[in-house]
């Protein structure tokens, strides 16, 4: 067993203030939505490749500065910032040398003009700019966006990372290997197969496998055996069906891919290049899709594990030693999630942990004086004593579809019956919604009194292909019954009064919570509505969104969604801007003004049609926000209307 110590001695709190943690009175409830939607305090923290030294994102004058300490000599200092803007992430080159990328979390989502390449030594010396911002970008007057961005930190020794770049070919970057001290850059995909989204390199940087986008309808997969052999394809996948994609490469240079052919949920496994066929499976989940999460070993140059996030997240590891040190840190930290990785030919273990009531805490762990000693977390106004449990749910859909949902109850009131429900529907709706972590609109929502579920309705992915492709022309049809079907299994438990349901949920999330008022307007009290698609014929017509004549909305959405010449009157009866009469409940709307997914005019319609019916709207414009809201005044704003919204028409007192 780890001994465990809240700080550093004598160098967190001693040398380097900047990271010192404050502790707020673990008697206090929060129902107010400051301490919830604040930005975090601390980013990413990272061990240099030896273990050596430790870099962050540090909050300092107000912004979130690049620093490092050498755990050796127990010393710090900032080592980039960047005027009016925030470090956004970054990668250690080596143990010398940084790259990182910049955002502005003082500036709406609507105005974010960051990105860009930068590198820095650990000192603090020989800063070079290896791409500019999108800010730098705009103001050059170039007529085509052209960006480098990081691919991958190489961590083999020297000072190069590989970089995607879209000088040659707007729409499909190249990758290139750059120098972090001069900005010099090679291309390493000179011979291109063509309209490659998906670049996979191998440990020596080498890139030896692609995937193309046809359309939006095809994918092709291409493997080479040497960087400067020729491509192969090994497949092409239509978008609905089995599929095989390349994932990563293993130390020997062997390819690892991700595949469901034959069966219902992604494995992954090696693949045989001379045969053209899968090998030895290496791992698989019965819950959920594997498509990553590699852990890899230098020093003993192989994968040594897979990261995985069923109902709850894990590790599965191949190597003894991973294994044995994973279960002493999960005895330490238990009933966590603790992400472990270690410099090489280091003692020293950095431990990101989390929990569905931590947001996050930073640990470093001596294994040679078996010590674990706390860092930092991520969000010091959050204590995990206070926030509720996140509990994995599942149910039976109508057509008898296994729903997988997450269900968030108040805190102290887990045995409680016929509470309020807000049912928050995820966006996407081709992602996975949420995940066993700690997340602050739940957690928000159930501290003011409310049981909140959260559904994986079908098209969601990463739950394997019957749940995803069951999804195909359900918008407003079968994914909506989903949804209604979770109201009803909490219902039956008596978990919630049924009579007193709100429907939530931002861009698809905001659709569903139109079209639920609309299809069933006996169901649902009240409706949130924010950044919501409201029309699904102006997806296709508005000329000014990000995928206006995007391959994605000529062939793909047609056939994920309907199309909108053939589909017209399917189309027309799931848009709930053509069923605005029916909707009779309350509705809180909000968009933000430079929202170019789905523009202004889905809410400014929907809002009219409402109004001219006599249903009550509450509509809120944030002029400089984005497909989401990311200021701080702009969701302290937002939550406060979404409290007292709440409060007025489902009430949990």
């Amino acid at each position: 067993m780890f001994r465990l110590a809240r700080f550093l001695p004598g160098l967190i709190v001693a040398l380097t203030p900047w990271l010192a943690i404050s502790v707020l009175a673990a008697d206090i409830t929060p129902v107010a939505p400051d301490p919830f939607f604040k930005h975090a305090d601390y980013g990413d923290l990272q061990l240099s490749p030896s273990g050596r030294y430790l870099a962050g994102l540090i909050p300092a004058a107000g912004r979130l500065r690049l620093g490092v300490i050498d755990l050796d000599a127990k010393s710090s200092r900032i080592v980039a910032s960047m005027e009016g803007q925030d470090i956004g992430s970054f990668s250690w080159v080596n143990d010398d040398r940084l790259v990182f990328s910049v955002m502005d979390l003082q500036a709406a989502l609507g105005v974010q003009r960051g990105g860009g390449l930068f590198a820095v030594n650990r000192d603090s010396s020989d800063f070079r700019t290896l791409a500019p911002t999108v800010k730098r970008i705009m103001g050059s007057g170039q007529m085509v966006f052209r960006y480098t961005a990081l691919h991958s930190a190489l961590r083999d020794g020297s000072d190069d990372v590989l970089v995607l770049n879209n000088e040659r070919n707007a729409r499909f970057p190249d990758v290139y290997r750059m120098n972090t001290r001069t900005g010099r850059k090679t291309i390493l995909t000179a011979e291109n197969p063509g309209n490659i989204v998906a670049w996979v390199a191998d440990r020596q940087g080498a890139v030896r496998a692609a995937v193309s986008d046809e359309e939006s309808k095809t994918s092709r997969v291409y493997w080479r055996a040497a960087a400067e052999s020729a491509w192969v394809q090994l497949g092409e996948y239509r978008q609905r069906g089995e599929s095989m994609m390349p994932v990563a490469f293993d130390g020997d240079g062997s390819l690892l891919v991700a595949s469901n052919l034959g069966r219902d949920k992604a494995a992954l496994y090696r693949y045989d290049t001379a045969a053209k066929k899968l090998g030895a499976e290496l791992v698989a989940h019965p819950q959920v899709d594997l498509t990553g999460g590699f852990r890899f070993d230098r020093t003993k140059n192989q994968i040594v594990g897979i990261a995985y996030s069923g109902d709850r997240p894990g590790v599965a590891w191949f190597d003894e030693e991973y294994a044995r040190l994973q279960d002493a840190v999960d005895k330490a930290l238990p009933d966590r999630m603790n992400a472990i990785s270690w410099g090489t030919g280091s003692s020293r273990v950095l431990i990101a942990s989390y929990s569905d009531t931590d947001p996050g805490s930073y640990y470093l762990l001596d294994r040679e004086k078996r010590k674990l000693e706390f860092l930092a977390a991520q969000r010091k106004a959050i204590k995990p004593e206070t926030m509720p449990n996140r509990k994995p749910v599942r149910y039976a859909a109508r057509d008898g579809l296994e729903i997988p949902a997450y269900l968030t109850l108040p805190k102290g009131r887990e045995s409680a019956k016929g509470l309020p429900l807000v049912l928050y529907v995820h966006g996407g709706p081709w992602v996975r919604g949420t995940d066993w972590r700690w997340s602050a609109e739940p957690a928000y929502l159930a501290s003011l009194g409310y049981a909140v579920l959260q559904p994986e309705f079908r098209s969601s992915t990463g739950w394997g292909r019957r749940l995803h492709e069951s999804g195909y022309r359900q918008w407003g049809r079968a994914m909506q019954d989903d949804l209604d079907d979770g109201v009803d299994f909490l219902a039956k438990e008596g978990i919630i009064d049924p009579g007193r349901v709100c429907i939530m949920g931002a861009s698809y999330g905001g659709y569903a919570v139109m079209m639920g008022l609309a299809r069933n307007p006996e169901r649902y009290r009240c409706g949130i509505n924010y950044v919501g698609v409201t029309d699904i014929s102006l997806m296709f017509s508005v000329t000014w969104s990000d995928f206006a004549d995007s391959d994605y909305i000529k062939h793909a959405a047609k056939e994920m969604i309907g199309d909108p010449d053939t589909d017209a009157a399917q189309l027309k009866a799931t848009s709930p801007l053509e069923q605005a009469a029916r909707i009779k409940a309350p509705v809180l709307m909000a968009y933000g003004g430079l929202d170019y997914r789905v523009p202004l005019v889905h809410g400014e319609k929907m809002r009219d049609a409402l109004l001219a019916n006599g249903t009550p709207v509450e509509w809120i414009v944030y002029t400089e926000e984005g497909h989401g809201f990311m200021l701080e005044s702009t969701r302290m704003d937002f939550y406060q209307r979404v409290a007292r919204f709440l409060d007025r028409h489902i009430g949990a007192k």
